[in-house]
């Protein structure tokens, strides 16, 4: 299906090892919709990990509390955030994880601002996100790299590089000014 084709095109191996994820780390994933790459970091932070999984879709949300109960996943908390607001708890988080959502946001720069008091002085902000014509990305469902980079500059946090490069997409890391 759609996640296994997904995920074929972003091997969570490359990408978990990219992004310097530990365990122990407590996480804020904004757009996480289902929440198919949630688990993934749930299971990559272990037990005294925790991820925040963060959406505006309420449907999808109902959906990955069913796969979490389902699964016996302990170590995710649901947040409906607000458009504009992910809602993420103060000063928690070591990483802030975005992966294919940030060309749905409506006003990425306020967004990222909003989300940054959540982000530990120390912590990373992680963009995976498609290359407009790279392997048929439409430009719809992709962000050109200088568009990304003057808009998350913009919401106060400094490029720290490209992790990797995947088939598709771009693994950007941030830290807060």
């Amino acid at each position: 299906g759609w996640e296994t084709n997904q995920t074929s095109y972003q091997p969570s191996d490359i990408v978990l090892k990219a992004i310097e994820l530990k365990e122990g780390m407590v996480v804020g994933e904004i757009g996480a919709g289902r929440g198919r790459y949630s688990v993934i970091l749930a299971d990559a932070v272990g037990e005294k990990g925790l991820i925040y999984a963060n959406d505006i879709d309420k449907e999808d949300l109902d959906y990955l509390n069913l796969r979490c109960e389902r699964d016996g996943i302990t170590n995710i908390t649901i947040i409906k955030g607000k458009e504009l607001d992910p809602l993420l708890p103060e000063n928690k988080l070591d990483m802030i994880f975005i992966v294919n959502s940030y060309h749905h946001f409506s006003s990425p720069v306020e967004l990222l601002q909003n989300a940054k008091p959540a982000l530990k002085a120390s912590g990373t902000l992680v963009i995976i996100e498609g290359v407009p014509g790279r392997y048929g990305r439409s430009s719809t469902h992709a962000t050109t790299r200088e568009d990304l980079l003057s808009q998350v500059k913009e919401a106060g946090y400094i490029f720290d590089g490209v992790a990797a490069e995947l088939q598709r997409d771009d693994i950007y890391i941030f830290r807060k000014l």
